[in-house]
């Protein structure tokens, strides 16, 4: 039996070129309007956290955001190997731990976005989430984020939005339409 994590930068390069590519749904722009310049720039760091090797010396999660923290990418995205499946209802309790976790040990000022595959999260019938090869670990700071949703917010990027997906990114139309004046 193969490994499915084998080729995994390729499977995750087929997926940020989903991400790069303009979609309706997100007002004409790319679902992750941001993803395609920092790796073409080579400014996005791509590795995998496989738990289950960390016993054979392999870095743990928090290793690994170290890294990133310490390097120059602007942000960085870990496959989360898992024999298990975690449900859509897992992605917000998780990405919530990992986000306790690193405030915990003193990274704060960086932010933790999972992407599940599982997710049910839907733009005009649209999931993008779905395309995802694996259960994803984005990490950037906060002050990056906070500007891209700046950005965006100035665009009609949320104007496809649900209220339900607007409160699962922990933002109102009413935020996005404030922020535009």
């Amino acid at each position: 039996m193969n490994c499915p994590y084998t080729n995994f930068k390729n499977k995750i390069l087929d997926y940020i070129n989903i991400l790069r590519t303009p979609r309706d749904e997100y007002g004409g722009m790319p679902a992750c309007p941001f993803v395609g310049a920092e790796l073409d720039k080579g400014k996005l760091m791509i590795d995998k956290f496989d738990p289950n090797e960390i016993e054979i010396g392999e870095h743990t999660l928090l290793d690994k955001i170290k890294t990133y923290d310490e390097s120059d990418y602007d942000s960085a995205l870990f496959v989360q190997v898992s024999e298990e499946e975690l449900s859509n209802v897992d992605t917000v309790k998780y990405q919530d731990f990992i986000n306790r976790t690193m405030k915990e040990h003193g990274y704060g000022h960086l932010k933790c976005i999972c992407f599940n595959p599982n997710d049910k999260i839907e733009i005009n019938g649209f999931n993008i989430r779905s395309h995802a090869p694996y259960f994803l670990i984005n990490i950037a700071t906060r002050d990056a984020l906070d500007k891209a949703h700046k950005t965006l917010s100035k665009t009609k990027y949320y104007d496809n939005m649900n209220k339900s997906y607007l409160r699962y990114l922990h933002k109102t139309k009413d935020d996005t339409k404030k922020e535009k004046i």
